[in-house]
């Protein structure tokens, strides 16, 4: 896959994400989602947050860099950013989906064949090329607009 068939899957996943969000009731945005026990807006900031954080991953793969994280350290940073998102203003996380998911786009398009290809060690996931951790994003993106969308009934 290119960069840029990359990004367009990103751009239409991050295009979705965005307009649930921005479709929300405060009723909505304070449901839980069972899967992910978070509320749903609580979801929509983590994904806004992880936008930078596939593009900071892709950068320690282009300079030679594994990225060095276990599950359990994942799993507490996720824990501490939804006590931090718990009470952010739906206007501000859906502010940051829109910024963080254009910049992220750039960043891919900017990324060459050459790119996509280079190996590195990634965490829990063993030695994996640039498209992949760089599909991260819309992976993430995807798997969480789901478990929101289950939780909305939509």
């Amino acid at each position: 896959m290119s960069a840029s068939d990359l990004a367009d899957e990103y751009d239409a996943v991050m295009a979705d994400v965005i307009a649930v969000a921005g479709g929300c009731s405060q009723a909505d945005w304070t449901t839980s989602c069972i899967n992910e026990q978070r509320s749903v807006g609580v979801v929509f900031d983590h994904i806004a947050e992880g936008n930078p954080q596939w593009v900071r991953w892709v950068q320690e793969f282009l300079s030679g860099r594994p990225v060095e994280m276990t599950l359990e350290t994942l799993t507490q940073r996720n824990a501490e950013h939804a006590g931090r998102a718990a009470a952010r203003p739906r206007g501000e996380t859906v502010a940051d989906l829109k910024a963080g998911s254009a910049r992220t786009s750039e960043f891919m398009r900017s990324l060459t064949d050459q790119q996509l290809e280079l190996t590195q060690e990634f965490a829990w996931a063993g030695t994996q090329s640039v498209g992949w951790v760089a599909g991260g994003a819309v992976r993430h993106a995807r798997g969480h607009l789901k478990s929101i969308k289950e939780a909305l009934g939509r």
